[in-house]
């Protein structure tokens, strides 16, 4: 009875209250693949709603073999850079080879990274060898490449000279006097000369990232008062003194201690790479990141690979990277991630996203942006949004780019139109890594979020999420001035048969969420259109289900939501609350499963009257 009454007043509200206009959808890349050399193949990608793109591969049996043993390449040797490096430079004055490495492990000591440059049609087999790096920084860079595949190969971090992490366990916490102990479960990486960059909470007894519905962490590096001092004062406990930063922690909780954090990358995509593919490609170790791709690089794919803690020393380590483990930022795109396992790491899984520039100051042609990842090179076109984040007609061409202090930049256009003021974001119109298929891969037990989905045309199904620190999905467009300026809109995003379970562990917020964050505050109009949200499986939650915003044209049906008994019963559990920018929702056909938490959770919550009345009138 009560939902029939929901539905007429509902109805009855709609008469009164105005819809926003149904949101245009965009036109969808439909690539086609044409000529195709007789050393290549191609796979066919398929994503949201009609998008199609290719990814060429190089054909083994096309290819002249070589031995990377031939080039030097050894078990023996201290550190195989030169020899490594010599066998890439060979593959890049000869184009279709097939560089074969023999099983083994090979140690890289050098502080350059190996550099496959200007390769063409080559394809690197690694026979399930392993790559044991001991230095930081950018380790396998792919420039300037067309048709390059690396497969059966295995990356790892030296541990015994230098771990990644350590387990702690908090003895002793005193504020008065702001110390405390950590008292190591492996006494072997007990050292005070280890950095004590990150510390955060993790489970107690699986040793993953993130409490039960608790996350306690400081960032120590980010500064340097942190930590007064550090004492061995037994073989597996160090007594810390900080400035406070850590009162907070208590007696007998668990955590993470990171010893690196944004010190390192395995693979580097970059300088309009194109048709890049890993396959059965395992990273068990990075003081950083596993890839990042950039520098307009397009056609990648990310397939059948493991990201994760190394199976054979899974009691010993519990951190696979210190960082994320994909991180996609001013590319052209057209990229496919898929039946990979991805877990263990200090930071998100998959982030995806184009930079922006907050315009902090204009003085003619000249612009003061704060821009930590985006590209600005002399020649490209800026196109801009104003101080709501609405999509104007603005361009402007870049003259030329002078760094400041710290993320700033010093911008001269060619011409600027007057309307452009302090307030307004820039972003680089010759980027968009839009077009991807994220599918059949397992995400799980990672510090922060599992996918950060800031680029348009992306299709996410089929994959497992499981007891993510944070939110499974996150749809934003993020900008903290000082720090990151992220995502520049969202169009065309379908997120369908998932299975989420336990997500959101320590209680970020939502298993979704959908908006934006413009330094603490939201855009004041909708940014993302077109997104759907259909036949997924929610189970067990301590949080809402899912947060809106700034969103015209969201769809959200078929989907079954079991609030379960893991977590503590909370009235709002399994709910869904749309702020006041969210325009043409369908809500239609979910199943909610309930727990006795609550009898109404149909009853989408609002601060927007009209998307309340729209939403109810369709239960």
């Amino acid at each position: 009875m009560l939902l029939k009454l929901v539905s007429f007043i509902a109805s009855i509200l709609l008469l009164f209250t105005s819809s926003a206009t149904t949101p245009v959808k965009s036109a969808v890349l439909a690539e086609s693949l044409g000529y195709l050399s007789e050393n290549r193949t191609a796979d066919e990608i398929n994503g949201a709603n009609g998008t199609r793109f290719y990814i060429q591969r190089p054909k083994a049996d096309k290819l002249k073999k070589i031995n990377a043993a031939d080039f030097g390449l050894s078990e023996s040797n201290e550190d195989n850079f030169e020899a490594f490096q010599t066998a890439l430079y060979y593959c890049s004055q000869h184009p279709q080879t097939k560089l074969v490495i023999d099983k083994g492990t090979y140690y890289f000591r050098s502080t350059n990274g190996i550099d496959a440059n200007n390769c063409t049609d080559l394809l690197i087999e690694g026979n399930d060898a392993t790559f044991v790096f001991s230095s930081t920084g950018y380790k396998f860079f792919i420039r300037n490449s067309d048709c390059l595949e690396i497969r059966n190969l295995n990356f790892d971090w030296n541990w015994a000279e230098s771990p990644l992490a350590s387990v702690v366990t908090v003895q002793n916490s005193n504020a008065d006097t702001h110390t405390l102990d950590l008292v190591f479960k492996d006494a072997e990486y007990c050292n005070e000369s280890n950095r004590l960059t990150a510390i955060t909470q993790c489970d107690p007894e699986a040793y993953t990232f993130g409490a039960k519905q608790s996350s306690k962490e400081v960032y120590l590096y980010q500064d340097e008062a942190n930590i007064k001092s550090v004492q061995k004062i037994s073989d597996n406990t160090l007594r810390v003194t900080h400035n406070g930063c850590m009162d907070s922690f208590e007696n007998g909780e668990t955590y993470i201690l990171r010893h690196f954090v944004y010190d390192g990358t395995i693979f580097s995509i970059r300088d309009y790479s194109k048709n890049i593919t890993f396959d059965n490609v395992s990273i068990y170790g990075s003081a950083g990141m596993a890839y990042i791709c950039e520098g307009n690089s397009s056609h990648f794919q990310i397939i059948n690979s493991f990201i994760g803690v190394n199976p054979e020393y899974k009691d010993k380590r519990s951190v696979s990277l210190t960082a994320d483990a994909i991180h996609i930022v001013n590319t052209n795109g057209c990229f496919n991630i898929s039946g990979c396992d991805i877990s263990g790491m200090g930071d998100d899984a998959i982030n995806v996203h184009d930079g922006l520039g907050y315009v902090s100051a204009v003085n003619g042609n000249t612009l003061t942006l704060i821009a930590s990842a985006m590209r600005l090179e002399a020649g490209d076109i800026l196109g801009f949004k104003n101080d709501k984040f609405e999509n104007t007609d603005v361009t402007a061409k870049i003259v030329s780019v002078k760094a400041l202090e710290g993320i700033t930049k010093e911008v001269v256009v060619e011409v600027l139109p007057e309307i452009v003021t302090e307030g307004w974001t820039a972003y680089n119109k010759e980027c968009n890594s839009a077009n991807y298929v994220i599918s059949n891969n397992y995400f799980h037990e990672n510090r922060a979020r599992g996918l950060l989905l800031q680029s348009s045309n992306g299709l996410c199904e089929n994959n497992r999420f499981y007891k993510t620190m944070g939110q499974a999905i996150k749809v934003v467009m993020d900008i903290e001035p000082t720090l990151w300026q992220e995502g520049t809109g969202v169009d065309n995003l379908i997120i369908r048969n998932n299975t989420f379970e336990k997500c959101n562990y320590s209680d970020w917020g939502s298993v979704i969420e959908i908006g934006t964050n413009i330094a603490g505050k939201s855009a004041k109009t909708a940014v993302f259109t077109n997104i759907e949200i259909s036949s997924n499986s929610f189970k067990d939650m301590p949080s809402r289900l899912m947060k809106v915003n700034n969103v015209n044209g969201l769809v959200f049906s078929s989907n079954t939501v079991d609030t379960g008994e893991y977590f503590a019963e909370y009235n709002l559990q399994g709910k869904i609350y749309m702020f006041k920018y969210c325009s043409d929702i369908t809500y239609s056909d979910n199943n909610f499963i309930s727990s006795g938490v609550l009898s109404e959770k149909e009853i989408i919550q609002s601060d927007s009257i009209t998307v309340w009345a729209q939403v109810n009138s369709q239960l």
